[in-house]
């Protein structure tokens, strides 16, 4: 095969690959606005990139094959560093994310089935009863504005179609 025809090739893959390069790069320049395990796990993407982008220029010169075959070893130590160094952060940050929300709604003490408090609440996801994180707030708020206007010593206005009155 020719060098025209390999070189061909290589670019094209290399300019596929901005569906993964594109956004790592975008989540490395938003620096803080971003959870900090993204940042590793972007640049692990780029130096994976980049360091195949450099193996195939260095396999279209005329150089040993050793030689070309020192940045992808280099890329992928460093790659697979980034990515623990990423899944590390990112464990801890469910672990915090968790822990706030378990404080926000208190889990119950028993679990389904027999099941201690602490399996219930890692299977369910640190959410009893199910629903989503926006389902879960709007009753805390909800709860929180009854509990507020009832210290007030105003009664909650009835809703319409809750507790039998239209």
């Amino acid at each position: 095969m020719s060098h025209g025809v390999l070189a061909v090739g290589v670019v094209v893959l290399l300019a596929s690959g901005n569906v993964w390069y594109l956004p790592a790069y975008v989540d490395l320049r938003a620096g803080q606005d971003r959870p900090r395990s993204r940042r590793p796990a972007a640049a692990a993407v780029l130096t994976a990139w980049g360091s195949a982008a450099l193996t195939m220029l260095l396999l279209l010169t005329p150089v040993a094959p050793v030689v070309a075959a020192l940045p992808a070893v280099a890329g992928t130590t460093a790659v697979v560093s980034l990515t623990v160094q990423a899944r590390r952060r990112r464990g801890q940050e469910q672990r915090e994310e968790e822990a706030r929300w378990s404080t926000l709604f208190p889990v119950r003490t028993a679990g389904p089935a027999g099941t201690t408090g602490d399996e219930w609440t890692s299977r369910s996801g640190a959410f009893p009863g199910g629903g989503s994180e926006a389902d879960l707030m709007s009753r805390a708020v909800r709860r929180e504005s009854r509990r507020m206007r009832r210290r007030a010593g105003r009664r909650p206005r009835p809703r319409p179609g809750v507790g039998g009155t239209g």
